[in-house]
């Protein structure tokens, strides 16, 4: 599969500012973390904080899988909004994961004060809507649900402008708090260097061929035949992670993104973020340098060999998919007529059936646990995943990892 392709903003934007070695020896370790995307790297950063002896590898380079191609929506709404996710899992842990994603949006400011970079990072408002005058019942009883639970919200009807972006909608939660936005590149890679000042050692260019657990400690071996002796293992690999497991934990699902080039005029509007409510939704952010990204319009994959799977910028499947993201853009800006596209691409990203990520240990793989952030808030997944693991190794089992573990 490829799993991003096009031009990636921020890996445009920003230059690789470290490169790491290659593990060329044996080591051991308290917790090894396998990734070196921004999951690994805020494991590093609490458990760094808490005095482990923590090793990352990572097979590629740090931040330049999906992390690079993220378009880093921080939002305490899942997916599966809060009526719905209730009648999945109960309101009692439907309310549980709003209210952690709602926390992490403030454990990243809290993050982002101790690194010495901002990485374009800034509070916003959010906007959940619809245009269908049938769902309008629905979208109250939402509400209400989230007014109930004290999150910060208003409900909207009947619009045809929201802090002056064009937007016909029936009906809306605006919310005042619990919304955010990042740079994941940028991010990744101050959380790594943090760690490192703390003694956390990062090998780059060190694939994993063997995880060999067991009751004591576990034993992974590189490609090259080194030998990893760790307490714990935390697999953070991404979708990579889906192939430890025999079941089907999550539909994959090809995302499209474009990028206007900055625009002056934007930075004096109210900085917030939108999606509709649809099955495969539009959503829409800005960045600290004025420009606009929007993207949605996601197509299942189906096998790994089709051509959604391995498609390529400049196949003409994704630009009717760019086209049409441009022509919803002009819509919502009409008074940016002469709006440019700077960056165009697109990325795979992994949905489970309840919208919430898989956090713990394999019961097969023991001192094995993964962190699997799937679905739109995938930093912040990130972020609870990482706090929650940290604790637990610390000798603090939380009540909220049976919200996540992956056999619920």
């Amino acid at each position: 599969m490829k799993l991003i392709s096009g031009d990636i903003l921020w890996s445009s934007i920003n230059e690789v500012p470290k490169q790491y070695p290659s593990l060329v020896r044996d080591i051991e370790c308290d917790v090894l973390i396998i990734g070196g995307g921004v999951t690994g790297a805020l494991a590093s950063y609490y458990l760094s904080e808490n005095t482990f002896d923590v090793v990352v590898v990572e097979k590629n380079i740090v931040g330049y899988g999906s992390t690079r191609a993220s378009t880093s929506i921080l939002q305490y709404e899942v997916d599966t909004d809060l009526y719905g996710l209730s009648h999945m899992i109960g309101e009692k842990k439907a309310v549980a994961a709003f209210k952690l994603c709602e926390q992490g949006v403030y454990d990243i400011e809290n993050i982002i004060s101790n690194l010495g970079d901002n990485c374009d990072f800034r509070l916003n408002e959010c906007l959940y809507y619809t245009q269908n005058s049938s769902k309008v019942s629905y979208m109250k009883k939402e509400y209400e649900l989230r007014k109930k639970h004290g999150f910060s919200v208003e409900f909207l009807e009947n619009k045809n402008e929201v802090q002056g972006i064009t937007v016909p909608i029936h009906a809306g939660i605006y919310s005042y708090k619990g919304s955010a936005e990042i740079d994941p590149y940028r991010f990744t890679h101050s959380l790594i260097s943090k760690a490192i000042e703390r003694g956390v050692k990062v090998y780059e260019n060190t694939e994993v061929k063997k995880i060999k657990p067991n009751f004591d400690n576990v034993v992974v071996e590189t490609i090259n035949n080194f030998k990893i002796k760790a307490k714990k293992v935390i697999i953070a690999s991404g979708y990579e992670s889906i192939e430890y497991f025999n079941k089907k934990l999550a539909n994959m699902f090809r995302t499209f993104t474009i990028v206007t080039k900055p625009i002056n005029k934007l930075q004096e509007m109210q900085s917030i973020t939108m999606r509709d409510d649809k099955d495969a939704y539009t959503y829409i952010r800005t960045t600290g340098d004025n420009r606009i990204i929007i993207g949605g319009d996601d197509e299942k994959i189906g096998k790994e060999t089709s051509n959604m799977a391995n498609l390529s910028n400049d196949d003409k499947a994704s630009e009717v998919k760019y086209n049409i993201l441009y022509e919803k853009l002009k819509k919502f800006y009409p008074q940016f007529s002469n709006m440019e596209i700077d960056y165009k691409f697109s990325g795979i990203f992994a949905v489970t059936k309840d919208g919430l990520p898989h956090i713990g240990e394999k019961k097969d793989m023991p001192n094995c646990y993964f962190i699997m952030s799937y679905g739109s808030n995938g930093i912040l997944y990130s972020t609870i995943g990482a706090k929650l693991l940290t604790d637990l190794f610390s000798g603090n089992k939380r009540k909220e990892l049976e919200i996540f573990r992956y056999d619920r």
